[in-house]
């Protein structure tokens, strides 16, 4: 079986100490075949071109800005963030999206016009998106200026099967539903995996296992069993296990779906 994590933070200070020997040895021994990185600040960009390069046909890039990071973002940055979104190992525009439990560190306002411009640099590039939402306790508004800002400004024209991945999907499925009507695949990692998350379970099992890709969003969001550690990759069948336990599918088949789906997400070979 193969696996790939959908979404990745290796380059994070967590990693330091045996970012290289996780990489090399640890990943592909735990069934990884990829791992993609996600640069979301300014100040990661060329660091996650920088993994990729010295990984190559392992570590995949994603470049964009994370809503908290939004005030960062500047004319001067769009200008350096379209130059290295042409680089063939930059894969996805994101993360990008809404966060509303962050808005003492970027309002919506900075928030909304930091994602569109995110949405404009997937539709000149064709890039699929690596969508970042989140709400603030049970107001789901979020996701629906989310999804409105995609009805009114993202063009679709991807150049991969799949145009774009909800990413750490926490919500119930009416928020799966509206992704998934756009083409979507939703990104499950531990939080699946939580006891207190019956909705995500049931709003995944809802959506079907073809709709899925695997993530940890490490060093973050350990899956059962790991909270309180360090989350890095080989945890990826872990949480397979998990998902394929609750929706009744075996573990090789969810690994032939989630490895598919993030090529295809991913346009890669």
């Amino acid at each position: 079986m193969q696996f790939i994590d959908s979404h990745a933070h290796l380059n994070d200070p967590a990693f330091n100490a045996d970012r290289d020997e996780l990489i090399t040895t640890c990943l592909p021994q735990a069934g990884l075949c990829a791992s993609i990185e996600i640069g979301c600040s300014t100040d990661e960009w060329q660091e996650t071109l920088d993994l990729s390069a010295k990984y190559p046909g392992f570590i995949g890039a994603v470049l964009g800005v994370h809503p908290e990071y939004a005030p960062k973002y500047n004319a001067q940055e769009e200008a350096r963030l379209s130059a290295l979104l042409q680089d063939k190992r930059a894969l996805a525009v994101g993360e990008t999206g809404l966060d509303y439990t962050c808005l003492d560190k970027a309002n919506k306002d900075i928030q909304h016009r930091t994602f569109l411009q995110m949405i404009d640099l997937a539709n000149h590039t064709r890039k699929p998106l690596v969508l970042h939402v989140r709400r603030a306790g049970e107001d789901y508004s979020a996701y629906d200026d989310t999804f409105t800002a995609l009805k009114h400004h993202w063009a679709g024209n991807c150049q991969t099967i799949y145009p774009g991945v909800l990413h750490c999907f926490c919500a119930r499925y009416e928020e799966a539903k509206k992704a998934l009507d756009y083409g979507f695949l939703l990104g499950i990692n531990g939080c699946f995996t939580y006891k207190k998350n019956e909705y995500i379970r049931e709003a995944v099992k809802k959506a079907g296992a073809d709709k899925i890709i695997l993530e940890t969003d490490c060093p973050y969001l350990s899956p059962q069993g790991k909270r309180g550690t360090r989350n890095d990759p080989s945890n990826i069948p872990l949480i397979a296990q998990y998902v394929a336990d609750y929706l009744d599918v075996p573990l090789e088949k969810l690994a032939e779906l989630t490895t598919q789906h993030t090529k295809q997400l991913y346009g890669l070979p």
